[in-house]
């Protein structure tokens, strides 16, 4: 069915790819899926009589809402002995959105079922919700809730859904939530300052957020397509609070689920060096993974083809050797990418922050290392050369040259005070390094936790052009 697939696609637009985990998936009991099968399959050839006032009949709303139903609606449910179409969300949110998709058609006092509507029926239920998913994340829900100019709520419900995935399944309120989507996207805050609402005066703008945010997206969103679960129903004293379901995680990847085995470490560094020693490649895997870090560090970021083919050049090989060396490099990039993937992060939502210093101070333990030969004056010479690259990045993409002398002048100017004085203190560091290594004529630890610290430095400085880049 055309629809289906136009769906799927509109989600990977998105960038919501779905796991294939998903359709093995037994999709049981998620509200407006069994809602929707419950409204389309009480549609004869004749159609369903609507009422005079042009609502689904109460014996068809009462059997859609308790299928439609969710825990938030319990609250309510308990009070209504009545079943009219426009006294329950459940039953409304089901026939707007059949109506959207064109499953349905009014005619002459009665609701006729489409072609479309029939196909529908036909698919498997996997097919059936990544319909009712895509449209469902493009619905005007405001339209319920009052507040369409609320923009922001809506336009954060993607990565509302991602930061729930990425959690721990435990229940948590609304404002707990919105607190880590703003430490994680801290822009957002922009678009929440501009929220200011009569109704909602004795609120200050993230109250209003969280207000909004409960009602649009986790009662009236993410809990009638199964995407969370509720504890239990609202009360006026006490807040929701939720949890994601069995469903979402068998549905989308972790945001921040990266090959770990490709980040540079002691042990990635050690199956590098392995492969060079084994394949007899002339690569200096210090210095040309530095090179590579500043190469991917800002945009526009080059091909990987094209700095392979630049790396070649000066390896006069030809055939299953030159093929090898290639590989090798492609490797490294793909490595390089990750690592700054991990370490960069801007826009992972649930990312342990100890877990990833940790990870960081390893990977820089492991270059310093690498960077260690039995002589500091050898050491000093190798580390020269390291900040051209980025100088090299900084002339290329700034047009700022490290050889003129208000250099970090300029820097100030282009970014900031902060990024100048890092680049000021690389330098100081390399300067100390090559003094010290004239007076030694062996390795001692100042000098090597000296070389540690312009090896962290050389990275900060990586990490914050491929920051400022995204």
């Amino acid at each position: 069915m055309d629809v289906y697939q136009t769906s799927l696609e509109n989600l990977q637009a998105l960038n919501l790819n779905i796991k294939d985990d998903f359709f093995t998936y037994e999709l049981n009991n998620i509200p407006l899926l069994e809602g929707i099968n419950t409204l389309l399959s009480s549609i004869d050839e004749k159609g369903l009589k609507l009422t005079q006032k042009g609502f689904l009949p109460t014996k068809v709303v009462k059997s859609i809402v308790e299928v439609a139903s969710t825990t938030s609606d319990e609250r309510f449910l308990k009070h209504q002995t009545r079943y009219y179409e426009e006294e329950h969300f459940s039953a409304s949110l089901v026939r707007m959105v059949a109506e959207v998709l064109k499953f349905v058609r009014v005619q002459k006092g009665k609701l006729l079922l489409t072609k479309k509507g029939s196909q529908f029926l036909t698919l498997d239920k996997h097919k059936q919700y990544i319909i009712l998913l895509n449209i469902m994340l493009g619905i005007n829900l405001g339209y319920f809730d009052g507040h369409q100019e609320a923009l922001c709520v809506h336009n954060s419900s993607l990565i509302m859904l991602q930061l729930l995935r990425d959690k721990s399944r435990d229940f948590r309120s609304v404002d707990v939530y919105t607190a880590i989507l703003l430490e994680s996207y801290p822009a957002l805050e922009d678009d929440i300052e501009l929220l200011e609402f009569y109704d909602y005066a004795d609120k200050d703008q993230f109250e209003i957020y969280v207000s909004i945010a409960e009602l649009r997206l986790f009662e009236r969103l993410f809990l009638p397509l199964g995407l969370i679960e509720m504890e239990k129903p609202k009360t006026y004293m006490e807040d929701g609070k939720y949890a994601k379901s069995e469903l979402l995680d068998h549905l989308i990847e972790e945001k921040n689920a990266i090959n770990k085995e490709l980040l540079f470490s002691k042990k990635s560094i050690k199956k590098f060096q392995d492969t060079i020693r084994t394949k007899n490649l002339e690569i200096d895997l210090f210095e040309e993974t530095l090179f590579l870090f500043a190469q991917f560090a800002d945009i526009p970021i080059p091909p990987t083809e094209t700095v392979v083919e630049h790396l070649m050049q000066k390896h006069a090989v030809i055939g299953t050797l030159r093929d090898e060396y290639k590989k090798m490099y492609r490797q490294l990039i793909e490595s390089v990418l990750t690592t700054y993937e991990e370490f960069t992060q801007l826009d992972t939502v649930g990312a342990k922050r100890e877990d990833l210093v940790e990870e960081y101070m390893q990977m820089i333990d492991s270059f310093a290392a690498l960077a260690q030969t039995p002589k500091p004056f050898t050491t000093a010479q190798r580390l020269q050369i390291v900040p051209m690259f980025l100088f090299d990045i900084l002339k290329l993409h700034h047009d700022i040259d490290y050889l003129k002398e208000d250099f970090i002048l300029v820097l100030k100017e282009k970014f900031d005070e902060e990024f100048a004085m890092d680049i000021g203190h690389l330098m100081h560091l390399l300067e100390q390094l090559q003094k010290d290594a004239k007076k030694l004529k062996k390795n001692k630890p100042d000098f090597l936790q000296g070389v540690k610290e312009f090896i962290q430095s050389y990275f900060m400085i990586a990490l914050e052009l491929r920051s400022r880049s995204l």
